[in-house]
C-alpha cells in the first residue's frame, strides 16, 4: 500500500515557487504594466496555498470552530465541573449566535462536548473537548478535530 502526497498540496507547493519567481521578476523588468501583471500573476499562483491554510485551520473563517476553540482554551486544569459549565455558559449564552456545545458523556471522572454543526446538512459535528476529572477537577484536556 502506497500514499502518495494529495494534489492541492503539490499546486500549493508549486504556486509558492512560481510566486517567489514572479516577484525575483519584478525587480528585474523596468515596465511598471509587466510589474503588475507579474505580481498578480504570483498572487494568483498562491490561491492554492490559501486554500491549504483555510483548510488546515478553519477556525480562521468559521466562527463555530474560532468559539469552540475559546472554549478549549479556556478550560484550565485545576477548574471544577461547575467552572467548566460557568465557561460553557458565558461563551454560549442562550440568546448568543452560537449554539452551546453538547455534553456526550457526563461521568465523575470524565466529560466531554461535542461541537454543535448548527447546520443539519453539515459534517462539521465531531470537534470534541474530552476532559478528565479527578475529584472533581480537570486533570487532563484533549481536542479531538473532526
Amino acid at each position: 500500500m502506497s500514499s502518495s502526497t494529495h494534489p492541492i498540496f503539490v499546486l500549493a507547493a508549486l504556486g509558492i515557487v512560481v510566486s517567489v519567481i514572479m516577484l525575483i521578476t519584478v525587480f528585474k523588468v523596468r515596465s511598471w504594466v509587466l510589474k503588475v501583471l507579474l505580481v498578480l500573476i504570483a498572487l494568483l499562483a498562491l490561491a492554492p496555498s490559501g486554500l491549504v491554510l483555510v483548510t488546515l485551520n478553519p477556525e480562521w473563517v468559521d466562527a463555530r470552530i474560532m468559539r469552540y476553540k475559546a472554549f478549549y482554551e479556556g478550560i484550565q486544569i485545576g477548574m471544577t465541573r461547575d467552572e467548566v459549565m460557568s465557561l460553557q455558559a458565558q461563551l454560549y449564552p442562550p440568546e448568543g449566535p452560537r449554539r452551546a456545545p453538547r455534553i456526550f458523556m457526563e461521568e465523575a471522572d470524565a466529560l466531554t462536548f461535542f461541537m454543535d454543526p448548527e447546520d443539519p446538512k453539515s459534517s462539521l459535528d465531531c470537534e470534541a473537548i474530552l476532559l478528565t476529572l479527578k475529584e472533581g477537577k480537570v486533570v487532563a484536556k484533549t481536542y479531538s478535530p473532526d
